[in-house]
């Protein structure tokens, strides 16, 4: 027998046995059925095509060592829903679905031949199980094959698994999908009155997951931008990252933390090298990176250093805020230019070092009017303590060997009506304990704590984050999922909502995180009104954002380079992405839900909240350029902006003496003579220290949710390949063209960093996320 064989198919599968394992086969079939098989009369003229589904899950993490496996429920595809007459029945597809790396479940089904071909697909999951708390699953693509071609359908969406149970919020996620095929289509060269009715019903499920916040109904922190409203079912709205953010940022544990810490640290430490020490001590016993603390510990041996304070001001967290200085008649510094010493400036004068656009700012008016901080002091410290918001700011002078130094401070502690007060730099020659130098680090402490609470209430948490949110919201409540433009916002988007919410509640919320490290924490409703009411759409376009700030020619602006090669490379990208959705402009013009987006980020994000003439944001679109612009900017400041400001805050921010986030007393009087002893005593104490390092550290880290511009096997990261929604093969060219510029961006990075001591490389494209997740 085993010279004869049979050939069996079975779905798409066919594989040859000997006749001998037939007979066994048909053995089997006859005694598990108890009688013998009939064998139709012919093959139904109803099911007689063969559908293959693919579904690709999971959220690829590199770093993963466990392969988990969802086994919750079953996947449910129907394929045109809503069609009168090739909607195909729900097709259970079953099987252990990758939950953490990728994998894929093929099924294969017969269906009538009044399908046809596949347009739109409605996927949903369900659970026979009876517990009341079920996992979401990640599915990345559906790939149905019919007729030998193959019908790809971008999802990147998380799905909870309901059932029969009365369901709470379904944890945040849309009860299905409906998405579309290809590579999106607008809403006016839809053919089909199904199709239309599928974007309706898409539009309408997101929007009443995604209500904007009403200013009767909720408070705001101060002149704020729109936000999503907070409630339950919205903490896990469409990827259901909010878990990924408490886990990435360790703000759960943080404040557990904090009461074990209570009456254990010391008081103050009575030497500043004991910072750096606290640095190397926390990031052993909380298993930080160590290449992180390492870095922050290259910082700490420069801290006092005017080249490395310039240097910062240019590459750190809060580059973007330096400005030029046009005069200094009438300004803020006319009381105190007498006092720079005339070495500072190499033999100028300061009227000549600014003519020759050699004089630069950075200023803290976002901290005018802010109350003291310090009403957590007694809990966190043990004693009642004042935390002192003071209007520090700093005039800056380019050497003639292209160093930025400082040459000028100015103090006015407004809450209090004290004196303005200026100090300036000592003579080279100085004793590093004369109270000359010590008055000038006094000074400069001030000025760091300034820029480090207007770095993070403004710089971060309101451009990089509430900004943002306002685009998210209305991305998804306007376009449906198969346009294409929100096909080119999702990765960029994706987590932002969730996280957003995160954020608000435990930064903003009752946890009020902000209160507890920061001197301006007590008051963020008057730092917001001070930074909003300036703020305008035209500040998100960088390449005007560097000419109206005049810094097109400092040296070494590491920040200002970086980011204009990427707004000339996500341009190009978005512009070619643009032409293939949009021939000419009247199909901008046409474009009922691209112009609802535009509207509803001006009116809800702005409009409606009291921002005057709302912010600069356009209430319509009709033209390329600038709806490329837009698109332009939506994605630069979500991603390169937001890492730009963000990943290296625990480098510069971690060893208190360089950037204290409070001061617990008040500045120096005009000369006052100044000891270490007065300097240590101003510094916050060790609790607080710690909080600010730990908030820092975790906010700066990448997690494991995070993909970035360029992958790098190296690092185990995830680039924007695969990551993205484009299906179509024009839309894969446009893509990578886009890592092509990025791959000779990494390359000009990597050369400008060899033998640096500091290196900047927050924007190399292999450290730059593609969406804001923390």
């Amino acid at each position: 027998d085993l010279l004869y064989t049979i050939k069996f198919e079975q779905g798409n599968r066919s594989e040859t046995r000997p006749t001998s394992r037939v007979h066994q086969m048909l053995k089997h079939f006859q005694a598990s059925t108890g009688k013998r098989k009939t064998v139709p009369e012919e093959i139904s003229s109803e099911d007689i095509c063969p559908y293959t589904i693919l579904i690709q899950t999971g959220s690829y993490y590199p770093q993963q060592t466990a392969v988990n496996k969802w086994h919750e429920g079953s996947v449910f595809i129907t394929i045109n829903p809503y069609s009168e007459h090739t909607e195909s029945r729900d097709l259970e597809i079953r099987g252990s679905f990758a939950a953490d790396s990728e994998g894929t479940v093929s099924a294969d089904f017969w269906l009538p031949v009044t399908v046809k071909d596949p347009k739109l697909i409605k996927i949903a999951i369900k659970s026979k199980l009876s517990k009341l708390t079920r996992d979401v699953l990640y599915i990345r693509r559906v790939t149905v094959l019919y007729e030998d071609s193959k019908f790809t359908f971008p999802v990147k969406n998380y799905l909870y698994p309901y059932n029969e149970l009365p369901e709470k919020t379904g944890n945040g996620c849309l009860p299905f999908l409906l998405v579309r095929e290809g590579a999106g289509t607008l809403l006016q060269l839809e053919q089909e009155n199904f199709l239309i009715q599928a974007r309706n019903k898409d539009l309408e499920m997101t929007r009443s997951m995604l209500p904007w916040n009403g200013p009767d109904k909720e408070e705001r922190p101060g002149l704020f931008p729109g936000f999503v409203k907070q409630e339950g079912k919205q903490e896990g709205y469409a990827e259901s990252f909010a878990k990924k953010f408490s886990q990435k940022t360790g703000m759960m544990a943080l404040t557990n933390l904090l009461d074990d810490l209570l009456g254990v640290l010391p008081d103050t430490f009575h030497k500043v090298e004991q910072y750096a020490a606290f640095i190397r001590q926390n990031g052993d016993e909380q298993g930080w990176s160590k290449m992180a603390v390492h870095a922050a510990l290259r910082v700490a041996t420069l801290y006092d250093d005017d080249e490395e304070l310039g240097r910062e001001m240019l590459c750190g967290p809060n580059a973007p805020v330096i400005k030029q200085v046009k005069t200094v008649e009438g300004t803020r510094w006319e009381g105190g230019v007498e006092r720079i010493p005339e070495h500072i400036l190499e033999g100028k004068t300061l009227e000549d070092a600014v003519k020759q656009e050699k004089i630069f700012e950075v200023t803290n008016d976002n901290l005018i009017g802010v109350k003291h901080g310090g009403k957590a002091s007694k809990l966190l410290a043990g004693e009642k303590q004042t935390w002192y918001v003071v209007l520090a700011d700093c005039l800056f002078y380019v050497s003639d060997t292209s160093k930025l130094l400082p040459v000028l401070i100015r103090l006015e502690n407004r809450v209090d009506n004290s004196p303005v007060t200026f100090w300036c730099p000592p003579e080279p020659d100085t004793e590093k304990g004369d109270h000359d130098n010590l008055r000038w680090m006094l000074a400069k402490l001030y000025f760091r704590s300034a820029d480090f609470n207007t770095h993070a209430l403004c710089t971060h948490y309101a451009r990089a984050h509430a900004v943002n949110e306002v685009f998210a919201v209305a991305a998804y409540r306007n376009l449906a999922n198969a346009h294409p433009i929100l096909r080119l916002l999702q990765p960029h988007i994706q987590g932002l909502i969730p996280v957003q919410l995160q954020a608000r509640k435990f930064l903003l919320g009752k946890s009020a995180m902000f209160s507890k490290f920061l001197a301006a924490g007590d008051d963020v409703k008057t730092v917001f009104n001070n930074y909003f009411k300036t703020f305008n759409f035209r500040d998100l376009i960088i390449p005007e954002e560097v000419k109206k700030s005049g810094v097109s020619g400092i040296p070494g602006y590491h920040y200002r380079d970086d980011t204009l090669e990427y707004w000339n490379i996500l341009q190009s990208y978005v512009t070619e992405m643009v032409n293939l959705t949009y021939p000419t402009a009247d199909d901008i013009i046409q474009d009922i839900e691209l112009q609802n987006f535009i509207r509803e980020v001006m009116d809800e994000g702005y409009r409606y909240r009291g921002f005057p003439e709302s912010a600069g944001f356009p209430r319509s679109m009709a033209t390329k350029e600038g709806l490329i612009e837009y698109l332009t900017a939506i994605i630069f400041n979500i991603s390169v902006y937001h890492a730009a400001v963000n990943s290296e805050a625990f480098t510069y921010y971690s060893f208190t003496p360089n950037a204290p986030s409070c001061l617990k007393l008040p500045p120096p009087e005009q000369d006052e003579i100044v000891t270490m002893d007065r300097i240590l005593s101003t510094l916050p104490v060790p609790v607080i220290s710690f909080i600010s390092m730990d908030i820092t550290y975790h906010l700066s880290s990448f997690s494991l949710t995070d993909k970035f511009y360029l992958s790098s096997s190296t690092l185990s990261r995830q680039g924007i390949v695969g990551e993205n929604m484009a299906v179509a093969p024009d839309q894969v060219e446009c893509l990578q063209r886009l890592t092509g510029r990025l791959r000779e961006l990494r390359k000009k990075i990597e050369k400008r960093n060899e033998g640096k001591y500091l290196k900047y490389n927050v924007l190399n494209p292999e450290n730059v996320p593609i969406a804001t997740q923390g």
